[in-house]
């Protein structure tokens, strides 16, 4: 697990963000809000809860790996899916995450849960245990941005 001292945010309106454009970007996260609730995942094979994440596949957009997961991790089909920022994990071959924020109004996974899914939850702050300890930057971020008027 990388510490919060490899791992930085830059929000989609601060200047440095011109160094992330979307084709550098290999995974899409997407932090969910169900009203004020945040919306998290537990995969069995994880030690904590996340927010909906993947890698891209040959041929996709970052936007297109956001849709996909949204669907494949919690039955999630939003109206709009808002750019939030990139984080940068660096370390001998750096990654770039694209992080999206949408809101929710329906959570049809209360019925069935994805395949490779053990538990989808709503939060009113963030679950423990975490996955990454840098989830809780990717949070205040969303939640900064939603007090501020992200769109």
């Amino acid at each position: 697990m990388r510490s919060v001292a490899d791992v930085s945010f830059v929000s989609r309106r601060d200047t440095a963000f011109k160094e992330f454009p979307p084709a550098s970007a290999q995974i899409a996260l997407i932090v969910p809000f169900f009203g004020d609730l945040t919306v998290w995942i537990r995969r069995p094979d994880r030690a904590g809860w996340e927010f909906p994440s993947s890698t891209r596949r040959s041929g996709e957009t970052i936007i297109e790996v956001a849709k996909r997961e949204l669907w494949a991790s919690a039955r999630l089909v939003p109206a709009r899916l808002d750019l939030l920022g990139a984080v940068r994990q660096e370390g001998s071959r750096p990654v770039t995450s694209y992080v999206y924020m949408c809101d929710v109004h329906n959570l049809p996974w209360s019925y069935e849960l994805p395949e490779g899914v053990a538990e989808v939850g709503v939060f009113r702050s963030d679950p423990k245990p975490l996955l990454t300890e840098w989830m809780e930057m990717v949070l205040a971020a969303a939640l900064r941005a939603r007090r501020t008027g992200l769109r």
